[in-house]
């Protein structure tokens, strides 16, 4: 899962929210960071999302599809394209408006700028400041992102030119992702 997921997915604190979308910056033993514990719950969070939902069976079925030459760059699309398709189907999902709820994901993040950890304060700076997760709901900039991911990598692993595959594929990734968001929903009911 990718950031707008793992907001949706966080209690609905400052600390929570920031730890669970930080996860990916708060690396090793988290009680070693010096952190709040809220933040650390929600670091905690996020390593269990990541976790629960690459273990899925839905998302090892929607790898495949995205074929062996793809395989090393999978999980970032699908991680990408499951933001698309939360974005898709926001008012399945929760009861707030979505631009409600990123505002006040948004304001979260600015009220702990604080303890933003370090490598990811620049991103989530960015973030915030171009609404980078409303604008996922169009495929082509899902594609669009992607492309600028593989730009920063020394080799591309198969993030260019995905726009074909995700159309073609886009029926059954979105089946995928509702296996897998629906479980996560039932077994964290964020608060």
């Amino acid at each position: 899962m990718n950031y707008l997921a793992h907001l949706y997915l966080s209690d609905s604190d400052d600390h929570h929210r920031l730890g669970n979308l930080a996860g990916d910056w708060i690396k090793g033993r988290l009680e070693n960071h010096g952190l709040p514990d809220r933040v650390l719950d929600g670091a905690r969070r996020h390593r269990y999302v990541d976790s629960a939902s690459d273990q899925h069976p839905a998302m090892a079925a929607a790898r495949t599809r995205l074929g062996p030459d793809r395989r090393r760059a999978a999980g970032i699309i699908l991680d990408m394209v499951n933001d698309h398709f939360l974005v898709r189907h926001w008012d399945d999902y929760a009861d707030t408006p979505l631009p409600r709820f990123l505002d006040d994901a948004y304001g979260s993040l600015e009220r702990t700028r604080a303890l933003w950890p370090t490598g990811g304060e620049r991103m989530m700076e960015r973030m915030i400041r171009d609404d980078w997760l409303s604008s996922y709901g169009d495929l082509a900039i899902i594609s669009m992102a992607l492309e600028r991911i593989a730009m920063r990598m020394r080799r591309d692993p198969g993030l260019s030119d995905t726009l074909p595959l995700l159309r073609r594929e886009y029926d059954t990734l979105e089946a995928h992702f509702h296996r897998v968001m629906g479980d996560l929903r039932a077994q964290l009911r964020p608060r």
